[in-house]
């Protein structure tokens, strides 16, 4: 099912975050610059990632203070402030001790938090993280004062605007997709306004844990794609070597976004980093008899998840099948298609939501999985005779 937002006090701030999944470990998901933990479901290799996240921990989500759908702050947050933030989300979780995976900026604050709280952290994974963000002879790949000047201006006169040139570096795998990148944009103003970003843009600037390094004791993973231009590989290096507990990979690539490109690797890694055990690529678009051994159950992906806006592919993904085996098996389960039944389960669920909530049209349409009101009222209509506004009005209660 779609994860529910919650919120829980840090100091004076409404942290917002989620909990998905039942699994053995606890596994604390800490995104970089900005972030909105409702919008990263909207888009589908995001939520698949997520998902495949929970078959072996207990995913637990937030934006920080200051982006998404958390308070915002007009002064830079500190560092203890930051992990102030993480220990309130681990209290209203009753997460005891968790790993912590860390993506970009994300990674700073996830290595100060396991030195000072080595007892709640089982380990660390970093994924295109870095030690500090100014540039300095003995770390050369950091921005300079002057091109750290030229991206604050960018962001000053664009954010607002959501132009996408300087953001198709981020994912060179899907620069030509207009589709993503427009959800990239608006993602990106969602999880902080122009205000907000540029904020947070120059706090990355006083971020430098170089001098802790050397201190970090729990187990950590570093996983770098070789051609990042965002993060360099050689800040992977530079910290591995500095972490005495510590798994530096190369992973081969461009994308700085994790959850782009060829994921079974940073999956199978993280996977085996928290379990020991290793999943091969096959248990990610397995055949039937793999299937059998890996226990994925094609009712329990389906019910859990069919009001994430997955494609089938994705769907077949997370229940490891092909897309053949998962049209055919999903037949033998339901006798009708996968398209079909999502849209039935989702305006089943928009009817609970119509007769249950104060939630408008709109606000249900995007709560159930579609995409557009107009298709949504649409489809419901087809399926119901009536359109969903009078569904309501006639079920009121008075």
């Amino acid at each position: 099912m779609k994860p529910t937002t919650n919120y829980t006090k840090s100091g004076t701030f409404n942290i917002a975050y989620q909990v998905i999944g039942k699994g053995p470990v606890d596994l604390i998901y800490i995104p970089g610059w900005v972030s909105n933990i409702d919008m990263m479901w909207s888009e589908p290799r995001y939520a698949t990632f997520l998902t495949r996240l929970t078959f072996f921990s207990r995913l637990i989500i937030f934006d920080k203070r200051g982006t998404g759908l958390s308070d915002r702050s007009d002064k830079y947050s500190t560092m203890d402030e930051r992990m102030e933030d993480i220990i309130a989300v681990m209290n209203a979780t009753n997460s005891k001790k968790a790993f912590l995976f860390s993506h970009s900026e994300g990674g700073s604050v996830s290595l100060l938090f396991s030195l000072k709280y080595p007892e709640k952290t089982l380990g660390v994974v970093g994924f295109g993280i870095f030690a500090k963000r100014r540039f300095s002879e003995d770390y050369p790949w950091a921005p300079t004062d002057e091109e750290r000047e030229v991206s604050n201006k960018l962001i000053e006169d664009n954010w607002a605007h959501g132009k996408l040139d300087e953001l198709r570096t981020l994912v060179p795998s899907l620069a030509h997709d207009n589709g993503f990148m427009h959800w990239l944009a608006s993602y990106l103003r969602s999880g902080g306004s122009p205000k907000a970003a540029l904020i947070l843009h120059k706090q990355c600037t006083q971020i430098d844990v170089t001098a802790i390094l050397g201190s970090i004791q729990v187990p950590t993973l570093l996983l770098f794609r070789k051609g990042d231009i965002e993060i360099l590989v050689e800040e992977g290096r530079y910290i591995a070597e500095r972490i005495a507990n510590s798994k530096f990979v190369e992973l081969e690539g461009e994308d700085h976004l994790f959850w782009t490109g060829d994921t079974y690797p940073i999956l199978a890694e993280i996977q085996e980093f928290m379990t020991g055990i290793r999943p091969h690529r096959t248990d990610f678009n397995n055949s039937k008899e793999e299937n059998k051994k890996s226990g994925i159950d094609i009712k329990t992906v389906m019910s859990e998840n069919f009001l994430y806006n997955l494609k089938v592919e994705e769907f077949a993904k997370l229940c490891g099948r092909s897309l053949s085996a998962f049209k055919r098996d999903f037949k033998i389960a339901y006798n009708t298609t996968p398209s079909k039944w999502i849209k039935t389960k989702r305006l089943e669920y928009s009817k609970k939501l119509l007769l249950e909530s104060s939630l408008n049209i709109n606000e249900v349409c995007y709560e159930c999985g579609f995409v557009n009101s107009s298709h949504y009222i649409k489809s419901f209509k087809e399926q119901y005779d009536i359109p969903p506004h009078q569904f309501r009005l006639g079920h009121k209660v008075f």
